[in-house]
């Protein structure tokens, strides 16, 4: 089953992920409608529309999905810290945005007659902490996530299938995990400045364990994938999606050709993650109870790097067809001379 998307709607179109969606929509030739908010798009093009709007505002969601055929959903805040003492501030702002504008894009493309909805989860919404090889289409829903980011992108992606069917509107979810590319981005951008600032001193987490990561382009694909079988008939309706570049690996040895290649060296000490576990809990704690800057590495972070944790793309090759279209090889290349030249 395939569509012809009409006229898409992308939201955090400034954003790393959401820019790329536009870039891939405008090359195959759609009408692509940008949704930005405080930050606008440098991106021009005969077929573009820039529109304002922040997505907790139901009127404005209501203005952008008007004419609309497609929804790209990729607008949310990081909310990497949590725990039991995290500010009602902190976790009102998450909710309000990623679940609150979840739902208000929802309805509003629903009102609108828009035919399809792909949302950017994160493979976040099935890893709370313990290791977990081989996630796929059979995997539960975390229990205990300890960041914000994790709990709202559960409620957000369980809104958007539960929406599946409304109306004439067909909904899918996208699970990347670490999007990174050679251009600005934060997982490159960060550990290019940790490289440069002579950060990387020792190694955190074993050396067996194994972690996925996303290519940004291997996630517009996807993206694009999945749109075109959503509908009535479509297989992709309803479903949520892993999605990685297929090559999991430890997370030191996936950024060793940026290391390497900035001139340090890997680091073969190795930190007692327990360690760091209870100096992360206890930071972010003091964090929010008593003002301490953001802990350097929150406990959620910590996991990501030191806790097995990988899909597989076994479902979205079988339903969609995807295979990667960058390797982590030529993915890595390019970042190479990108952050080459942000270090000049």
């Amino acid at each position: 089953m395939s569509h012809n998307l009409g006229c898409c709607l992308v939201t955090g179109a400034a954003g790393f992920l959401g820019r790329n969606i536009v870039r891939r929509l405008l090359d195959d030739g759609y009408q692509v409608k940008a949704l930005i908010n405080q930050t606008a798009l440098a991106i021009k093009h005969a077929n573009l529309e820039q529109v304002s709007g922040d997505i907790r505002d139901r009127s404005a969601m209501n203005r952008a999905s008007k004419g609309v055929d497609t929804v790209f959903h990729t607008a949310a805040v990081i909310a990497l810290l949590g725990g039991r003492f995290a500010s009602q501030t902190y976790i009102a702002k998450a909710r309000d945005i990623n679940v609150g504008g979840t739902v208000n894009l929802l309805a509003a493309s629903a009102e609108a007659g828009v035919s399809r909805f792909i949302y950017t989860s994160s493979v976040d919404t099935c890893f709370d902490g313990s290791e977990a090889p081989g996630l796929g289409e059979y995997s539960d829903y975390a229990t205990s996530p300890k960041c914000i980011y994790s709990q709202t992108k559960i409620e957000a992606e369980k809104a958007v299938l539960k929406a599946n069917a409304t109306a004439d509107l067909f909904t899918c979810a996208v699970r990347p995990d670490g999007i990174w590319g050679a251009e600005p981005n934060d997982l490159i951008d960060r550990i290019t400045d940790n490289i440069l600032a002579g950060n990387l001193k020792a190694r955190i987490g074993a050396p067996e364990t194994l972690q996925d990561n996303t290519h940004v382009l291997n996630l517009v694909h996807a993206e694009i994938l999945a749109a075109g079988q959503l509908g009535e008939n479509g297989i992709a309706s309803g479903k949520a999606y892993f999605i990685s570049d297929g090559e999991p690996m430890n997370s030191f040895e996936f950024f060793r050709p940026l290391i390497e290649g900035l001139g340090s060296k890997v680091p073969t000490r190795v930190i007692p993650t327990a360690l760091l576990k209870v100096v992360a809990g206890v930071w972010q704690a003091l964090h929010f109870l008593l003002g301490f800057p953001r802990p350097f590495l929150t406990p959620h972070e910590l996991d990501k790097v030191s806790v097995t944790h990988y899909s597989t793309n076994e479902q979205a090759l079988r339903d969609l067809d995807y295979r990667p279209v960058v390797t982590v090889k030529e993915g890595m290349s390019a970042c190479l001379d990108y952050v080459k030249s942000k270090a000049a």
